[in-house]
This record gives C-alpha cells, structure tokens and sequence, in this order.
C-alpha cells in the first residue's frame, strides 16, 4: 500500500472521530411557571404569566390560560378583570403607600405568593432642557433636582426615553415605512456622586450610561442636583433640529431595585462563558417577579434653528393637565 493511501486512510479515521452524537430529550424537563409583574403608579396592573422554555429553543413563550390571578391591596382582594394572551388584567392603579400581596393558583402545582410595598415618589423640581449650540458637537442637557426623603433607604432609577414615530423612505423596498420605537439614548451624569461601578456597569462603559441605577448612600435627606447630557446631531437649514424625550424618574421597592440591578448586570456580560444569569425572583414557588415601581414622566422637547446666532437656547418643563394612568402595555423589564 502506498504512502498516499495510507494519509487518505488515517485523514478519514481522524474525521469519523471527531464526531460525537448526544441524545437530549428537551421534553423531559417540566416547564415551570414564570410570573412577571411591576405595579407602577402611571398605568393600570398586569401579570404576565407563562411557561418557561428550554434554552435552546427560539418559540415563543406559551401562555398561561387557566390560572386564577388576584391580589390583595392593603388587605383587600382584587380579582382580575379578564385576560389579554399572557396577560392578566386588573382595574387598579398603584398608590403609594400600598401593600400589595399577588396570588397566582395553576392546576396542579403549587401557589404562587409574592409582596411588595409602593413607595413615594420624592419631591421634585421641574427639569430645564437646555440645547448648547457653542459646542462642536450639540449637547442637550437635561438638569433637576431630586429632595431625598432622610428617614427611609431610597433606591431610585432614571433614564430617558425617544419616541422615533412617522415615516421613513424604505431605499431597498422603495417605498415610506411607518415607525414607532421607543429607545433609551445614552447620556453622561455630570454628578459623580450617584455613578459608581457598583451599581452602573451597563455594557461595559464606565462614562455613559442608558439608565442610572442608584442609591441614596451618598445623598441621604439632601436636594440632589444633576445634569444629564446627550450628545445630539448639528441641525441644518433643511432639516432644524427637533428631539422630542421623556425624563423618567422611578422610586424603587427593595425588591424592584434588587431584580433591575440584575438585569442590568445580565445584559451587560460581554463573554459568551459567562455562567447563566441567575434574575432574583421574589415568589414563593416558580420564578419570575412582583415588584413596586413609583414613577414619574417628564416630556421634553429640545428645537432650535440657527440663525447667524451661536448661543443657549433653554426649554422649561410644563406639565399636562387631565393626566391619565398610560393603558397596559408590556413593562420594559420583564421577560
């Protein structure tokens, strides 16, 4: 036999064994049930109830259709309304100062208990919108003041939110494409004192954050004045700049600050051996969530056009009157 035939025999021996079938029955692990809900003060209580899913599988998460929902508000219990998909409806708004206690019942399996308590929102100086037009690149600022309650420990969390809605020309389809995203712009704190990397390792930037999660450690009982800058594209003549944001500030339960601070942590792993996350769940049985969220929103609108003119140009925020509680709609933290 030739030296040739000989590679081509051990080559082909090499190949088969490298390869190794594993049997995995997916099947065989019960699905558990997964419960998220966060009460907030601005819109009307919903959980969400479904199965979990094993981790390779990419289907959607399957609803929970016969469960019996209800919760226990200050000692008195609430039913559910009705049910949209995964969604369990109830006529009830937070307040602060509640006791919530949730109650989820599912054939054949255990209750599911979680509580949790709404805390106020602190007091608040309206924020002042400011568009820098000296600098190279504009800056839009966004500056408050926060009065932090002294007697109680306060956990808070604030972000900013742009609305892209209206159309936009499709290049590759030819056509005008109607939109409406929500999404969470970064932006540097120029108050250092509430941006340690205990709390905000969002993603791996130390500087600019999507959300600033934080304590009152350092400002306990104090007027807490900060500036949030964004960095904004120079307007022209043709398209004048136009931003229009929301500002929102939440109060935190001990439980809701536990969970965001998790997830935020989760998403913010950038290798692909980190061990699984692990979401703190504050249920009796299954996994998932029930935590309070006081929040407020701010809207904000940033426009300016230059005009030979180089100079600061301020908006002050005016609140809407004949405010209602948002419809329900899918929390940004769950799932």
């Amino acid at each position: 036999m030739s030296k040739a035939r000989y590679i081509i025999l051990i080559v082909c021996a090499m190949l088969c064994s490298c390869e190794k079938v594993m049997e995995f029955d997916i099947e065989e692990s019960e699905r558990m049930v997964v419960v998220n809900s966060l009460p907030s003060t601005d819109s009307l209580l919903f959980v969400n109830i479904t199965y979990s899913r094993f981790f390779l599988d990419n289907q959607p998460f399957i609803a929970v259709t016969d469960a019996t929902v209800s919760i226990e508000v200050n000692g008195s219990t609430i039913a559910s309304t009705g049910r949209d998909g995964a969604n369990y409806l109830f006529n009830y708004t937070a307040t602060a100062g509640d006791t919530l206690t949730l109650h989820v019942s599912t054939p054949g399996r255990p209750d599911i208990i979680g509580g949790t308590r709404v805390v106020p929102l602190p007091d608040m100086l309206p924020p002042l919108a400011e568009i820098d037009t000296l600098q190279p690149i504009t800056a839009g600022n966004v500056s408050f003041t926060l009065n932090d309650p002294a007697a109680l420990e306060n956990y808070y969390y604030i972000y900013i939110e742009e609305r892209d809605s209206g159309t936009r020309w499709n290049e590759w389809e030819k056509k005008w494409d109607t939109i409406d995203t929500v999404i969470h712009p970064y932006f540097t704190c120029l108050n250092t004192e509430i941006t340690n990397p205990e709390v905000n390792a969002i993603e791996g930037f130390m500087e600019y954050f999507n959300g600033i999660l934080f304590t009152d450690r350092d400002i306990n009982g104090q007027n807490y004045e900060t500036t949030l800058s964004l960095i904004m594209l120079k307007d022209t003549a043709e398209h004048p700049l136009q931003r229009d944001y929301t500002l929102i500030v939440e109060a935190l339960s001990p439980e809701a600050y536990t969970y965001t601070k998790e997830v935020m942590a989760a998403r913010s792993m950038g290798s692909y051996f980190a061990e699984p996350a692990r979401i703190y769940s504050n249920l009796s049985s299954g996994v998932g969530i029930f935590a309070a969220i006081a929040r407020r929103q701010y809207p904000l609108t940033f426009s300016y056009k230059e005009a030979g003119e180089r100079k600061k140009v301020k908006f002050v925020y005016s609140p809407k009157k004949d405010s209602t509680p948002n419809s329900v709609s899918a929390s940004r933290r769950s799932r």
